[in-house]
C-alpha cells in the first residue's frame, strides 16, 4: 500500500469507508510501465489484437503459422499492451473556491483539496501514477503524472496555495491537450462558477484528445439553497458585482437557476458519456469520492 503524505488533507477513516472500486478509465489508456490498463499501442503481450501483413525483419516468433497453412499468407500476430493509469487532478483554486459558509467547517478550496490528495493517494496505491494541474486564470501548479514522491509534492502543492483570481479552464489545461500529453483519467474539481458551454468547451477539448474525463462539482451549503435567513449583501465571488436583498424572496428562482446549471452540465456529460458527480462541503468525504467512483465505473460499462 503507498504510503500518506503526512498531511490532514488525507483522512484515513474516510478512506476507509470507501467502496472496493478502483480508479479505472473507460477509455484506452497511455502509460510508460507495464501495469493493469489497456493501451492504444500495440506490442508483445498475451492478448492478442489483430494480424497484419509480414515485412522483411520481422520477428519470426510473431507469425501466424495458422494463418499460413490455411491461406498460404504471411500475417504477424499483435498483441495490446497493458500499461498504467496515468490520473491528473486538475483543482480550481480560484477566489469563489474560498468560500465558506456557517454550515460547513472548511472552505470549498480546502474540501477540493482533500479530495485531490485523497484520489491521488487511492490511484498511487494501485500502483499507477498521479499528477495534479491546480488553477485559477491560469495554471498555478502543473505536476506532470508520476510515481514515486508524487503524494508529497501533491499535498505539499495544494496547501501552499490560497485561493485568487478569477476562472479560466482552458489555460488551465492547455498542456492536458498539448501534442506531448498521455491520454488517461483526467478529474476535474471545481464550483463551476463559469457558464455551462464554457465547461463543456473544456471538457470536450480533453476528451477530444483522449482523456477519459470526469468532473466533481463542489458547492458550499449555501450555494445549493441560498441558506440566508435575514437580509444580506451579496457578493460576486470573482469580481466587484454588490447585491442587497431578501434571501427568502430570491430562493426560489435562485434555487432554479442552480438546478438549470447542474442539469446542463450533467446532461453534457451523460451525452459524452463522462463521469459527473456533486458534492457540499458539509459532507464526510468518503460519500463524494464514492459517488465520482461509482460514476466512473458506471460510465466505464
Amino acid at each position: 500500500m503507498h504510503q500518506a503524505a503526512r498531511t490532514e488533507l488525507i483522512p484515513t477513516a474516510e478512506l476507509a469507508k470507501l467502496h472496493h472500486l478502483d480508479v479505472v478509465a473507460k477509455l484506452v489508456v497511455e502509460g510508460l510501465q507495464n501495469g493493469a490498463h489497456r493501451s492504444p499501442h500495440l506490442g508483445v503481450s498475451v492478448d492478442f489484437a489483430d494480424h497484419r501483413a509480414y515485412v522483411p525483419g520481422d520477428d519470426l516468433r510473431h507469425l501466424d503459422w495458422k494463418v499460413l497453412g490455411r491461406s498460404d499468407r504471411l500475417v504477424v500476430k499483435r498483441y495490446e499492451q497493458e500499461t498504467d493509469l496515468s490520473c491528473t487532478v486538475v483543482v480550481d483554486g480560484s477566489a469563489s473556491m474560498g468560500y465558506r459558509g456557517s454550515r460547513s467547517a472548511v472552505t470549498k478550496y480546502r474540501y477540493a483539496s482533500m479530495v485531490a490528495a485523497s484520489l491521488s493517494y487511492l490511484v498511487l496505491a494501485q500502483q499507477d501514477r498521479a499528477g495534479l494541474v491546480l488553477f485559477a486564470d491560469r495554471p498555478v501548479v502543473e505536476l506532470r503524472a508520476g510515481g514515486g514522491g508524487q503524494l508529497v509534492r501533491i499535498c505539499r502543492a495544494l496547501e501552499a496555495h490560497d485561493p485568487a483570481g478569477a476562472t479560466d479552464g482552458q489555460k488551465a489545461t492547455a498542456h492536458l491537450v498539448g501534442p506531448d500529453s498521455h491520454r488517461g483519467l483526467v478529474v476535474l474539481i471545481s464550483d463551476l462558477v463559469d457558464d455551462p458551454a464554457v465547461v463543456e468547451g473544456v471538457l470536450d477539448r480533453l476528451a477530444r484528445r483522449g482523456h477519459d474525463v470526469a468532473c466533481l462539482w463542489v458547492l458550499d451549503p449555501d450555494e445549493v439553497d441560498l441558506g440566508v435567513g435575514t437580509v444580506s449583501r451579496f457578493e460576486h465571488l470573482e469580481g466587484p458585482e454588490r447585491l442587497v436583498a431578501e434571501p427568502r424572496a430570491l430562493r426560489a428562482a435562485y434555487r432554479e437557476v442552480v438546478e438549470t446549471h447542474r442539469q446542463a452540465i450533467l446532461a453534457h456529460c451523460r451525452r459524452r458519456r463522462m463521469a459527473f458527480a456533486q458534492a457540499t462541503t458539509d459532507e464526510p468525504l468518503a460519500l463524494p469520492l464514492n459517488r465520482l467512483l461509482l460514476a466512473l465505473h458506471t460510465e466505464r460499462r
